[in-house]
């Protein structure tokens, strides 16, 4: 989720960050827009499933619900139009304290082998009050990771290959999912011999979809050769998983 003023300044995070609503005037509207669950799965033998929005303020709001394919390339979300799935309702409007089902239709079949991966962008949009423009008003935006699994389902827990890299100087850890599920890696970080841990990117550290890699830049106190073991709570698994690291790559 993000915060984003009206002007058009925005910047893109998960559902899972944390909830903001600023203001730089007095009079600015704080913003009210609550989205849970933070994913929705659909299996295969599901035509649909749904998120709620709520509005925990004292103010209506109005909220649109967009979908897109999510993919990744080059270490990079992509977000594309697509028609696989509908949102219904894709607009709406909330009365201070309400609740509004918003479900997700799957359109065509379920895939083959490999779950297929979509982002839900939903905006809280500005309220034109009418009156003359006193400060700046921010409004929220979540993006929901949504899922839809194979026929067959897939692997509990996706197996990942792990490496050290380089690239322009800077040394990464590089995580490949070869499964056919995501991986949603949180708390990764690297533990020495002796037991001192050294995060690398906690909490929500983010997503390798199925076939795709993704990488983390390694702080300057992690040498290369290593004696200690990179970890991480793999799709909210509880209890951390190591990573074997697989030879070092130029």
């Amino acid at each position: 989720m993000t915060s984003r003023p009206h002007a058009g300044v925005w910047a893109s995070a998960s559902a899972l960050a944390l909830s903001l609503a600023l203001a730089l005037a007095p009079c600015a509207k704080a913003a009210s827009l609550q989205v849970s669950p933070t994913s929705v799965t659909l299996r295969a033998n599901q035509n649909a499933d749904g998120l709620t929005l709520t509005n925990t303020g004292t103010a209506p709001l109005h909220a649109q619900v967009r979908v897109f394919r999510w993919t990744q390339q080059d270490n990079e979300d992509k977000l594309e139009p697509t028609r696989d799935l509908a949102i219904s309702p894709p607009m709406l409007e909330l009365a201070p304290g309400a609740q509004q089902l918003v479900r997700v239709i799957r359109l065509r079949p379920p895939p083959e082998g490999v779950e297929i991966s979509y982002r839900l962008i939903v905006d809280e949009l500005p309220v034109e009050t009418g009156k003359a423009k006193q400060g700046l008003q921010f409004v929220l935006r979540y993006s929901v990771p949504v899922f839809v699994l194979p026929r067959g389902g897939v692997e509990s827990t996706p197996a990942l290959r792990t490496r050290i890299v380089h690239d322009r100087n800077t040394t990464f850890l590089e995580i490949s999912n070869p499964g056919s599920q995501h991986a949603q890696v949180a708390d990764l970080g690297y533990t020495t011999a002796g037991g001192e841990r050294h995060s690398i990117a906690a909490g929500l550290s983010g997503y390798v979809l199925p076939g795709n890699t993704r990488r983390w830049p390694l702080p300057a106190i992690i040498t290369v050769p290593t004696t200690g073991t990179f970890k991480a709570r793999i799709n909210g698994e509880p209890v951390e998983q190591s990573f074997t690291l697989d030879p070092l790559a130029p």
